[in-house]
């Protein structure tokens, strides 16, 4: 029941009338399907706008791009899938064809003993494709080799591998073939011709920086340009580091170095050890730019590549 309440004219009493559901459930019903359709509706129009903006949102970065058919695209050369098939062959044993067959269908018998040719690391050095449909790669492996005292040594071996095939599918037309690996050209020659004292203020601000962004001793901001684009990484890879020679580009005269003008740039060039918590320690070079502010010196960058004579 839905009670209603009618007021009348002057001097007449209130009265309640108790209005029967059958009388109110016709309009509620009315209004209720009237309603869900214009829901119904809205849902239709809009979803498809919902679903492009959810897979905008949702799409991780870097996804790779999508075919029509919503395929991934194929890459445009068997870069990977060569790299993936030195490894198998280098992997492969008489216990274990490290499955070279789905690289190589005709695959091999290996007469390796388990543990006698390690593969490290693998990475591709060129690929050319000589016709089309064929690919020339030549990867380059870092394999543990097992010697006669039964110690392991590292080298380095390139194998040039031939691919046949399409955007969808390549298979290998032979065994690798090891080639001979690129030479290595003399010592380039670094334009860091100053060697600046590391208790100074120039070493200070370097060695304070490497402190922090190695080990995590310091805080960083203290060393580095405002604004300057320089991550920690994470975890710090050091316990410690010791700064052994710290040389510039620049040229200082006798207590220049000491009074820097704002905006002065400086670039650095560190040789340095970093020690791990086992008391192991590895040498890092560094090359950095330095600016002057305030009187001091700040690390602006970590440069990419230090400098060289005649570039």
């Amino acid at each position: 029941m839905i009670v209603r309440r009618d007021r009348g004219g002057a001097g007449s009493s209130s009265l309640v009338k108790l209005l029967p559901d059958t009388d109110v459930e016709p309009a509620l019903r009315g209004a209720t399907h009237r309603v869900g359709r214009w829901v119904a509706w809205l849902a239709v129009l809009a979803s498809p706008l919902l679903t492009i903006a959810g897979l905008i949102v949702l799409q991780p970065a870097g996804a790779p791009s999508m075919r029509d058919g919503g395929a991934p695209a194929p890459s445009t050369s068997p870069q990977g899938w060569a790299e993936m098939y030195v490894r198998s062959w280098l992997s492969a044993t008489r216990d274990d064809p490290a499955d070279l067959e789905t690289f190589y269908p005709p695959g091999m018998k290996s007469q390796r003993a388990v543990g006698t040719q390690v593969p490290v690391d693998t990475g591709v050095i060129s690929a050319v494709s000589p016709v089309s449909g064929v690919w020339s790669v030549v990867v380059v492996a870092d394999v543990l080799v097992l010697q006669p005292d039964g110690k392991r040594a590292a080298t380095l071996l390139c194998a040039q591998v031939a691919m046949s095939g399409t955007d969808a599918a390549y298979v290998a037309t032979a065994l690798p073939a090891v080639v001979a690996c690129p030479g290595t050209s003399g010592a380039v020659q670094l334009v860091y011709d100053e060697v600046a004292d590391p208790g100074g203020p120039v070493g200070q601000s370097v060695t304070g920086f490497l402190a922090a962004y190695l080990a995590g001793q310091g805080q960083l901001d203290r060393f580095v340009s405002p604004g300057a684009s320089v991550a920690l990484p994470r975890p710090v890879p050091y316990a410690a580091v010791q700064v052994t020679e710290v040389r510039t580009h620049e040229k200082f005269e006798p207590g220049q170095a000491a009074r820097p003008v704002d905006g002065t740039v400086v670039h650095s060039f560190v040789h340095a050890w970093g020690w791990d918590a086992t008391g192991q320690s590895t040498p890092v070079d560094y090359a950095l730019t330095l600016v002057a502010r305030a009187g001091r010196w700040e690390i602006n960058r970590i440069d990419p590549a230090p400098l060289m004579a005649g570039r």
